[in-house]
């Protein structure tokens, strides 16, 4: 087995234990949402003044205040953890890749604080609505934290102006608790693993002078995105995008070294989750190979019914089905752009 095929397994199966560190993470963060919603129901059995008045003005600009310290807090408890857990991902790529090289060879590591810096100053590029999202992980948390205080007010204030008792008001704020607790989530999942690709990068950068490129690796399951689909599994060079390249993003990268440093050793493969559950496939297989090989049913679900005949009749591609910015194109669109698919797949 290739040393590539080694480092597709190593990191795939290390992914897991990224994303159960950012359940973590999330937990700790709920913590701090939670005070935020008791601070608010707190401020509604206070008693809160006639709505419009220059009173029940102060009490939510106090209380926002307030929510606004928490949010706040929970910043810096999450960059702490992030930077790191930047530092520990460092080292890690650093040993996976000396696994895979000559012994003649020595790794470099990067310093942990150079590490936990560029990962929490580098923005993160998330596919949004509007096009590409450019963002820190301090501007992400600032975002939340603004976004979210002023959810929390907006919903007493439409409470209160009509008429709604301290109990229907505070029944509202339990939606908004869940609601913010499940936006977080994508959240730390997405910063996570944007530390997780930082880490990775730098340990490439200090290690360039053996390696070639990058491989990305995306997750072979039913809930990957169109555009991480495909590109699974492409060799593209240090300075192309790295992921996350939306939220909720779970792609990977690993190093691809120059035939003169690697070595072989022995075989392993990539865990893979179908219908039938979780089994392992060659490292070399790319997402479309393994989707071709589920059952019509898994491939409907994950593709959708114009889209699994376009794929398994119309003989496209994964790739074809997403523009160079990563969006899913149309059925309109594609329908322009490949006709003879079409008509092949008869649709």
């Amino acid at each position: 087995m290739s040393s590539e095929g080694y480092l597709a397994d190593a990191t795939t199966r290390h992914q897991v234990y990224v994303q159960r560190y950012a359940g973590g993470n999330i937990k700790r963060v709920a913590k701090f949402i939670t005070k935020a919603i008791s601070r608010a129901r707190e401020a509604l059995r206070g008693g809160l003044s006639e709505y419009g008045t220059q009173r029940f003005n102060s009490q939510l600009g106090a209380l926002q205040r307030d929510l606004q310290g928490i949010y706040s807090d929970m910043k810096n408890q999450a960059m702490l953890d992030l930077g790191e857990f930047a530092g520990y991902e460092a080292s890690f790529s650093a040993r996976m890749l000396g696994q895979v090289v000559t012994a003649l060879v020595q790794t470099h590591v990067p310093s942990a604080d150079l590490v936990a810096a560029a990962a929490l100053a580098d923005p993160m590029l998330l596919e949004a609505r509007a096009g590409v999202q450019r963002i820190s992980i301090a501007g992400a948390l600032d975002q939340f934290g603004t976004a979210k205080s002023a959810q929390i007010v907006g919903e007493i204030q439409i409470g209160s102006a009509l008429g709604e008792t301290t109990q229907q008001i505070s029944q509202r704020l339990t939606s908004v608790h869940q609601l913010q607790r499940d936006q977080a989530s994508a959240l730390v999942r997405t910063m996570t693993n944007h530390v997780a690709s930082t880490a990775r990068a730098e340990t490439f950068k200090a290690n360039d002078d053996i390696l070639a490129g990058k491989r990305r690796i995306a997750t072979l399951d039913g809930r990957t995105s169109p555009f991480c689909r495909s590109i699974d599994n492409t060799v593209v060079p240090f300075s192309a995008p790295s992921p996350p390249f939306h939220w909720n993003c779970r792609t990977s990268e690993i190093p691809v070294l120059k035939p003169l440093f690697e070595r072989e050793i022995p075989g392993s493969g990539r865990p893979a989750v179908g219908p039938d559950g979780a089994e392992q496939v060659s490292s070399k297989t790319t997402y479309q190979q393994w989707l071709a090989r589920q059952p019509a049913a898994f491939q409907i679900d994950v593709l959708g019914p114009a889209r699994y005949k376009l794929f398994s009749k119309g003989q496209l591609t994964l790739d074809r089905f997403v523009d160079d910015s990563g969006h899913q194109i149309t059925l309109d669109e594609l329908r322009q752009l490949e006709p003879r698919a079409f008509e092949r797949a008869g649709i």
